[in-house]
C-alpha cells in the first residue's frame, strides 16, 4: 500500500488543487484501492465536521431567538460535492461487494493444445500447467483442459466462454467436446436457447452467436433444458447416436449429420469440407433423434463400424489386409437400428465425383437396389465383436472374445450431387439376424 498523501486529500477538501495537482491526485488514487478508501473516509470525515457545525449554529440561533435571515442553503459546491462523495462512495461500495463476490475463475489443467491462443484473459498457456480461467477468449487452434471432478473438455477456436464454476461453463460461441468422468456428472453447458446438462457421457457441441447451436452425444446421456425463450420448455433427453439442433427462433430439430474427428471421439479442428456434403433420411424428425457420423478419411482398422453400437469396429478378415484402397476413404457411421426400416432411404450429397463403398454382411441378403448400381469388389472385412447371440448367424466367426461378422465390399463410381441408398433388406429371415450395411466414400482424385 501506498503511503497516504494529506496534502493532496486536504488541498481537494479545500477545493485548491492545480492541474498538476489533480494530475498527482488522480495517479495516486489508482496506484492502490485502499488509496481510494483513504480518500472517501476523509471525504466522509469532512462532511461530517461541517454538518456539525452548522448544526451547532443554527441550535445557537434560535435559542437566542434573534431575528436574522433563514440559514443559506447549501452552496452547489456544498450539493455537488455531497453528490460526487455519494456517488464516490456507491461506486466504491460496489467495487468492494464485487472483489467480494467475484470468483477468482476455476482451477483448470492444461492437457493438450495446438497453436491455441487465448486473449480477454492475462493467462498464459503451457503444457501441464494449473491456470485459473473465467472470461476468455480461444482465437485460433485447439485446446484440452482438465476440470476439477474428471471433466475433460476440448476447445476448438474460434471460442468465447464464460467459467461460471466449476461445473458450469457458458458457451458464447464456438465448438468444444466434453468427457466427463465418474463424479462429473451434472456439468452443465449454458447457451443462449438452452443448457446441456451431462449425466455421465462424451458429448459434442456447436454454438453460433445468436444463432443456432446443436449437440451430439457420443456415449451415455445428456439432458436438454430449453430457455424461457424457447417455445417448447419440455426437457429433452439424448443418448448415444442422437443429436438435437436448437434455437430460440427455430425450436428444436434433429441434426442429421455430425462431422467427427479421425483420431478421437469428438468434433474435429476442422469442420468437414471433404467429398461428402451431408447426409440424411427420409425419417423426419420423430421422438428419435439419431445422426450420422462422418470422419473425413477415418475408414480404417478400428474404427467403430456403427453410429448406436459401442463395440463393433471395422478390421481385417483373418489371413488378409485391410483393402489398401479403402483406407483413408471418409467414413459414414450409419444407424444399426434402421435394418427393420422396409421404405428406409439414405441419401449422400457428394461435393465431387467419387467411389461409394457399400459395406453388406455375407452370407446374407442382397436388396435388388444394390445389385442393380453397385459391382462386388470381390474383398471383404469385418466388424466385431459382437453380443454372444450373433454366434449363430451365416456370417459370423467365433473368437475368443466373441463374434465377428464378415461384410462384403461393393462399389458404386457416383457423380457429385445427391446419391441415394435404399433400405438394408426386402424381407426379413426368420431366425437370422438382419445387419445395417457400412458405408465409406473416397474421392475419384484420392490415391
Amino acid at each position: 500500500m501506498s503511503q497516504p498523501n494529506h496534502q493532496l486529500v486536504d488541498r481537494w477538501l479545500e477545493d485548491a488543487l492545480t492541474d498538476q495537482e489533480q494530475q498527482q491526485l488522480s495517479a495516486w488514487l489508482k496506484q492502490d484501492p485502499a488509496n481510494m478508501c483513504q480518500f472517501v473516509e476523509a471525504n466522509i470525515r469532512e462532511q461530517q465536521l461541517k454538518d456539525a457545525v452548522r448544526l451547532v449554529s443554527q441550535t445557537e440561533q434560535v435559542s437566542q431567538r434573534v431575528d436574522v435571515e433563514p440559514p443559506a442553503r447549501r452552496t452547489p459546491w456544498l450539493l455537488g460535492g455531497s453528490l460526487a462523495l455519494a456517488l464516490a462512495l456507491s461506486l466504491l461500495i460496489v467495487a468492494i461487494v464485487g472483489l467480494s463476490e467475484r470468483t477468482p475463475g476455476v482451477r483448470v489443467n492444461v492437457i493438450a493444445m495446438s497453436d491455441a491462443k487465448l486473449t480477454g484473459t492475462n493467462v498464459s498457456l503451457s503444457l501441464g500447467k494449473d491456470i485459473s480461467l473465467d472470461s476468455f477468449r480461444l482465437e485460433s487452434g485447439s485446446l484440452q483442459l482438465m476440470l476439477p471432478r474428471s471433466v475433460k473438455v476440448e476447445l476448438i477456436a474460434p471460442v468465447e466462454a464464460i467459467f461460471e464454476s466449476d461445473t458450469r461453463l457458458r458457451l458464447i460461441e464456438g465448438r468444444m467436446s466434453a468427457d466427463v468422468g465418474r463424479g462429473g456428472e451434472g456439468f452443465t453447458v449454458v447457451t443462449a436457447a438452452g443448457n446441456v446438462v451431462d449425466l455421465g457421457t462424451s458429448f459434442g457441441l456447436e454454438v453460433e452467436r445468436d444463432g443456432e447451436s446443436r449437440v451430439a452425444v457420443f456415449s451415455g446421456t445428456v439432458e436438454f433444458h430449453p430457455a424461457d425463450t424457447m417455445s417448447s420448455q419440455e426437457v429433452i433427453t439424448l443418448t448415444e447416436g442422437e443429436a438435437l439442433r436448437f434455437s430460440a427462433r427455430a425450436g428444436l430439430r434433429r441434426w442429421q449429420q455430425v462431422a467427427l474427428a479421425v483420431d478421437r471421439l469428438g468434433l474435429p479442428r476442422v469442420a468437414n469440407t471433404g467429398v461428402v456434403r451431408e447426409v440424411y433420411d427420409n425419417l423426419g424428425e420423430g421422438e428419435l433423434r439419431p445422426f450420422y457420423a462422418v470422419i473425413g478419411q477415418g475408414m480404417k482398422p478400428g474404427v467403430l463400424a456403427f453410429n448406436d453400437k459401442p463395440n463393433p469396429v471395422w478390421g481385417p478378415v483373418p489371413g488378409e489386409d485391410f483393402p489398401a484402397w479403402l483406407t483413408g476413404a471418409d467414413l459414414i457411421r450409419t444407424y444399426y437400428h434402421f435394418r427393420f426400416i422396409d421404405d428406409y432411404q439414405l441419401t449422400i450429397d457428394l461435393n465431387e465425383p467419387a467411389d461409394v463403398y457399400l459395406l453388406v454382411v455375407s452370407p446374407g441378403q442382397i436388396p435388388p437396389w444394390v445389385t442393380e448400381r453397385f459391382e462386388p469388389t470381390g474383398q471383404s472385412i469385418r466388424a466385431g465383436t459382437w453380443h454372444p447371440s450373433m454366434a449363430t448367424h451365416p456370417a459370423a466367426t467365433v473368437e475368443e472374445d466373441g463374434p465377428y461378422l464378415n461384410f462384403e465390399i461393393w462399389k458404386c463410381e457416383a457423380e457429385a450431387g445427391e446419391f441415394p441408398l435404399g433400405a438394408p433388406l426386402q424381407k426379413r429371415v426368420l431366425g437370422v439376424h438382419s445387419m445395417m450395411y457400412g458405408l465409406a466414400v473416397k474421392a475419384k482424385s484420392s490415391p
